[in-house]
């Protein structure tokens, strides 16, 4: 079975996309405020392990699950769409193809509930 995974460019390209990813969302007024004070460096790494897991690759991710690990954050409908939208463009931006950023796109976009709590 092919992997989006392997699409995204595996460990080196899930790595390259957070963090790009999180430049854009730091240096975003409207999301900065839900990243204070936490250390990205940690953060990254999560998300790194999430996507390689959620996106075919290894599967080393041992964090909480989405619901716990975004509870009583009051996570907007807005700032869900610019933090997906800042993966997909950081994907985008780095080559990867159309049809692997438009199916990260719908993945993401059924855990919208499980996210979202305001």
């Amino acid at each position: 079975m092919h992997a989006i995974y392997d699409d995204l460019g595996g460990s080196d390209g899930v790595r390259t996309a957070v963090t790009v990813m999180y430049h854009r969302v730091v240096a975003d007024p409207e999301l900065a405020p839900w990243f204070e004070g936490v250390d990205t460096d940690r953060l990254k790494a999560h998300q790194r392990a999430f996507l390689a897991a959620a996106f075919g690759g290894p599967q080393v991710f041992t964090g909480r699950s989405i619901p716990e690990a975004h509870g009583g954050m009051a996570i907007t409908d807005d700032a869900f769409d610019r933090v997906v939208s800042a993966l997909m463009t950081a994907l985008a931006d780095l080559g990867v193809a159309k049809e692997a950023v438009h199916t990260v796109g719908e993945r993401l976009e059924g855990m919208r509930g499980d996210i979202v709590g305001a």
